[in-house]
């Protein structure tokens, strides 16, 4: 371009009139590439104090391709110019190692938000010199969080050079953090020891705060250090830091120490290719049943995902009688293999409780345990109390399909003492209430035995005269028709037939209809052949006006088979007692009916 055109236009740059200035940054961005004058010209314009002109002027250095532009860019992410900075960010991120020292450089100066941005564009450059500058701000107030989780998230994401690199960096450097704070906290101990004044005067009338070394102005941003380091060794998850977690976390270390070392370990408690955790694991047993519940609840939340050893199993489930109930829900979740017969009875004893938590917590832990089976049967069968008795039952259902035959015969053989006190009419309110739980748990659990149960229930109540009880006993397999059809054979329908027709009695000519499972239970019978009708007639029990209304009903039945069948019962009225009243009223049914010629 023509030097007096060129230096006119640059000179443009500076002029009090926004418009000039805009279109001066404009031409030149079109024409002045590789002119260093326009590029200084240009530099300035970044802090025009209109927005515009700034961005012409960061469009035209980046279309020009200018170098060294760095340290003007990072001031950028420092100003309000909230648009502005972020494309300076998006420039410095393509600009590489050119970007990198004054990035490094300006990384602990300024507004917390440029500052933020810095460390995203650091965080991308993985290498040493950006992991050691991002790790010299883990103690910042300010920043220091921010670092710390954005390092994590990187880590996350599967970064694995990064995750090298902040490993040498952080496991080298938790060493000297450590030191340093030992030997700042024994400072602060000693001047305290002395009388040294505190560092804030209380207020008035207000209680002195007890001494914490941690709060020293000193303490703190080594303290922030030294805990950011842990939980990134913990982010990390490898093994080789058990050791010095371990360490960190014992009682004696500063309490923000502990909770940051026992969070630490958490990935690597919890992975599946993890070995040799027997000492962490040890010592998280020991912190959750500790008398710190803070600490308590920092080492169970990092047991919960834990993958406990089986030298352990005793003492992680011994944790179910600890004075600290998070402690006793955790271990009754998890009931560890191997926690043995103290665990299983340790969650019996808890779901049997008053403790709401507690019992949920334990009937988790049971329905995971299938070696709780049996002693919760033997629970159920001691219990007295109706609510722990179904508590009981609930878990025992949780493991349905999975029930040992020894557990269902000790089920089986209360039911059946139960219902045969009974029977006998020995049974108080408590006693009918349990047998009732354990006959509903025995109809889950084993259907069949169920039936055998009700069935042997039954006949004890029509041997001492009791029909209409026997049948309530038996009436609610008749809902349940699969079960009832795959537990008993014809002389058991039978049973149970007679016996819904002497409960019906009389009624059976009003109350039946078409579709009454009693006789649906007849009709079957007389469908497969059983010999129904003379069954009936030997049975001393059922009288004829019982045997009148069963056939008069089958008649009016839609189904062959019943009609036949209810031909055959008034037929055998009329040819046993043809001179009675009840014979005269069958032959008349029966020729209605057309099936009795004239």
């Amino acid at each position: 371009m023509a030097k007096n055109l060129g230096g006119a236009v640059i000179a443009l740059l500076e002029h009090d009139r926004v418009d000039l200035r805009a279109a001066a940054t404009t031409v030149l961005a079109a024409v002045g590439k590789d002119d260093e004058a326009v590029e200084k010209g240009l530099i300035g314009r970044l802090t025009d104090a209109d927005p515009v002109v700034r961005r012409l002027a960061l469009e035209a250095l980046v279309d020009h391709g200018a170098t060294g532009i760095a340290s003007h860019l990072v001031a950028i992410l420092k100003r309000d110019d909230e648009a502005l900075a972020e494309r300076a960010a998006q420039v410095l991120a393509t600009q590489g190692a050119v970007a990198e020292g004054a990035l490094r450089k300006e990384l602990g100066h300024g507004p917390v938000g440029a500052r933020r941005a810095i460390a995203q564009l650091l965080v991308k450059r993985t290498t040493v010199s950006a992991i050691d500058a991002l790790l010299d701000q883990l103690g910042d107030p300010e920043l220091g969080e921010q670092v710390l989780q954005l390092v994590r998230h990187e880590l996350d994401a599967g970064d694995d050079k990064l995750a090298e690199l902040v490993w040498k960096a952080a496991s080298g450097r938790v060493g000297d953090s450590g030191k340093r704070l030992d030997k700042e906290l024994a400072r602060v101990e000693k001047e305290h020891a002395k009388g040294a004044a505190p560092a804030k005067k209380p207020k008035k009338d207000a209680a002195p705060a007890p001494f914490d070394p941690t709060r020293d102005a000193a303490v703190a941003p080594i303290l922030a250090e030294h805990t950011a380091l842990l939980r990134l060794l913990g982010y990390l998850a490898r093994p080789q830091s058990q050791g010095l977690l371990v360490a960190q976390s014992q009682e004696g270390r500063p309490r923000p120490v502990r909770f940051a070392a026992i969070a630490a370990l958490r990935r690597i408690v919890a992975a599946s290719e993890a070995k040799g955790t027997e000492a962490a694991i040890e010592a998280l047993i020991e912190y959750a049943d500790g008398d710190d519940l803070g600490i308590a609840q920092t080492a169970i939340d990092t047991l919960k995902g834990a993958r406990i050893p089986e030298r352990l199993a005793k003492a992680f489930a011994a944790l179910a009688k600890s004075k600290n109930p998070a402690a006793q829900k955790l271990a009754m979740e998890r009931l560890p293999a191997g926690g043995g017969a103290g665990a299983v009875k340790a969650l019996i004893d808890a779901l049997g409780g008053d403790d709401v938590t507690a019992r949920d917590a334990a009937a988790r832990g049971l329905a995971k345990a299938p070696e709780a089976v049996l002693p919760l049967t033997r629970a159920l069968l001691a219990a007295t109390d109706e609510q722990v008795a179904r508590r009981y039952a609930g878990a025992l259902r949780g493991h349905r399909g999975h029930v040992s035959a020894a557990a269902l015969d000790e089920l089986a053989a209360a039911a059946q003492e139960h219902l045969e006190r009974h029977s006998k009419g020995k049974a108080d309110a408590d006693s009918i209430l349990l047998e009732r739980i354990l006959t509903e748990l025995i109809a889950d659990l084993a259907p069949a035995k169920h039936v055998e149960l009700l069935f042997e229930y039954a006949r004890r109540l029509r041997k001492a005269g009791k029909p209409g009880e026997a049948f309530a006993a038996l009436k609610p397999l008749l809902r349940s028709r699969a079960d009832l059809d795959a537990a008993i054979d014809d002389e058991s329908r039978f049973f149970l037939a007679v016996l819904g027709l002497k409960a019906a009695g009389n009624a059976i000519l009003r109350a039946s209809h078409a579709d009454d499972p009693v006789l649906a239970q007849f009709g079957r019978l007389a469908g497969s052949g059983f010999p129904v009708a003379k069954k009936l007639a030997k049975d001393k029990d059922v009288e004829d006006e019982e045997i009148y209304g069963l056939g008069f009903r089958l008649l009016e039945s839609s189904d062959g088979n019943d009609q036949e069948l209810g031909a055959e019962l008034l037929a055998g009225i009329v040819e046993d007692r043809p001179r009675s009243k009840l014979a005269k009223a069958a032959k008349n049914k029966l020729k209605l009916t057309g099936h009795l010629d004239e």
